[in-house]
């Protein structure tokens, strides 16, 4: 990468329906994605600046390009008067997490507030009566995590279609059970994950948005895919693709060793132009999606590790 494409670096801002789509994920460097119409930022990166409007943040595991920036995140909520954040996190990262803001409290001489929630696979965060994150396993070596936005609705039951509100109402009263929940899957991230048993999960193959890794495309880049617990393009389109439901495929965690450009390339030729019509990769800026702007400074990172 320029120096000067460094100084400048993108990210990515995709409409999807009545959410957006804001981030920024290449292997080894950086990973932060945010649904700012749901309140909801997964990963952290290096805490860009629109991170910082994310209430709730979650974390899927402990590897320096997702979490970096969690202190500074936390710590420019404070000084710009925002609420106190809260942070979901696998329940294992909880006391080292804890112990390393505690280190930044002191470093900085001051009390920065946070929550940590500890999380587990299927274990539900509940925002509102409406609204829930659930936790997923996925399969990245040690813990990890990745998190569903489910939307939680409450439908009548069809034996009481056409009734008048009054009668409905008297029966509430009652104690009938008159409707029934549902669950409806908006978004599903999975941060890094090889491939396994997260790919089965309903609310997985069911979300509205799936944003899943695809790390590594070349043929001689399978041993690097499973030594680092990645996915590999012959599994996504093999084992992972065919079993998916979701209105859009958002690719995130492209290895620079190939680039997002190729990478498209190859996805493309092997699955076809009519599958590829749903998937998106969220580097993607010569793509139809828009992008903005943060401003950097430092030199080029190395293409060392993934």
């Amino acid at each position: 990468m320029s120096e000067r494409s460094y100084l400048v670096q993108k990210f990515a801002r995709i409409p999807v329906g009545a959410n957006h789509v804001i981030g920024y994920s290449v292997a080894g460097e950086e990973s932060v994605v945010q649904i700012p119409e749901l309140d909801v930022c997964f990963d952290i990166g290096r805490a860009p600046y629109f991170a910082l409007t994310s209430n709730l943040l979650c974390l899927t595991h402990g590897h320096m390009d997702h979490l970096a920036g969690l202190a500074y995140y936390l710590s420019q909520r404070h000084f710009q008067g925002m609420r106190v954040a809260t942070v979901l996190l696998p329940q294992a990262l909880v006391n080292p997490v804890d112990q390393m803001l505690r280190c930044w409290r002191n470093i900085e001489r001051q009390n920065t507030p946070y929550q940590l929630i500890g999380m587990t696979p299927d274990s539900v965060h509940q925002l509102r009566k409406d609204f829930l994150i659930r936790a997923v396993e996925t399969h990245h070596g040690g813990t990890s995590l990745g998190f569903v936005l489910v939307s939680v609705r409450e439908k009548l039951k069809q034996e009481f279609f056409g009734r008048p509100g009054q009668e409905l109402a008297a029966l509430r009263k009652q104690g009938v059970e008159i409707q029934y929940r549902v669950e409806v899957p908006l978004v599903a991230y999975l941060g890094d994950t090889a491939y396994g048993k997260v790919f089965d999960n309903p609310d997985v193959q069911n979300a509205e948005i799936l944003l899943t890794e695809c790390t590594f495309y070349e043929k001689d880049h399978k041993p690097r895919a499973k030594a680092g617990r990645h996915l590999h393009v012959d599994q996504l389109v093999e084992l992972v693709l065919p079993n998916l439901k979701n209105q859009q495929i958002i690719i995130t965690h492209v290895s620079r060793r190939t680039g997002v450009r190729k990478a498209k390339a190859i996805l493309r030729k092997k699955i076809g132009e009519e599958k590829m019509k749903n998937i998106l990769f969220l580097m993607d800026f010569e793509g139809s999606q828009d992008a903005g702007e943060i401003e950097e400074m430092g030199p080029p990172p190395s293409d060392t590790a993934e």
